[in-house]
């Protein structure tokens, strides 16, 4: 049996930067739009928590040796969520959540899952996200969900 030390810290964690309600919009692959080019697809989004920080002094190494650019954070969460995964051919999962506090939800793409601790049993998945413009051009619900149509996709707005 191994140690989860995440578990044993939570509530220090918690004390120090509280988690922060979200939404998570699991990749659904890719669907035709209406002028014959390939657009993500998400499933129903799926209400979450999750613990946001700025990336550490190693993650930003690592970051740079990805080639990452951008509004970059780091994000512990209780599931699975996933870059992209060619063999499904699904593409990255977005996060969505507020950049500050107070301020409205803002689109997230997952990355890169960096670790995972036993996530078939409760466990967490450390991510990396880089902000999007999405908040801009799309459409968001009374609660700040992305609206999506009936094939997945994400609706814009026409302005």
């Amino acid at each position: 049996m191994s140690l989860n030390l995440h578990a044993a810290v939570r509530n220090v964690i918690q004390a120090v930067n509280p988690d922060v309600s979200g939404w998570w919009y699991r990749s659904a692959g890719a669907v035709l739009n209406t002028d014959g080019r390939q657009v993500p697809a998400y499933q129903t989004p799926l209400s979450v928590m999750l613990q946001v920080q700025p990336p550490s002094a190693r993650d930003l190494r690592f970051i740079e040796y990805l080639q990452m650019q951008g509004v970059i954070r780091t994000v512990y969460m209780f599931s699975n969520p996933q870059g992209i995964v060619r063999v499904n051919q699904t593409g990255n999962d977005l996060l969505l959540f507020p950049q500050w506090a107070g301020s409205p939800n803002d689109t997230w793409l997952v990355e890169r899952p960096d670790e995972s601790y036993n996530v078939d049993a409760n466990g967490w998945t450390k991510l990396y996200v880089t902000l999007q413009t999405d908040r801009a051009y799309s459409v968001m619900d009374g609660s700040g969900r992305l609206v999506l149509d009936a094939d997945g996709r994400i609706v814009r707005s026409s302005g």
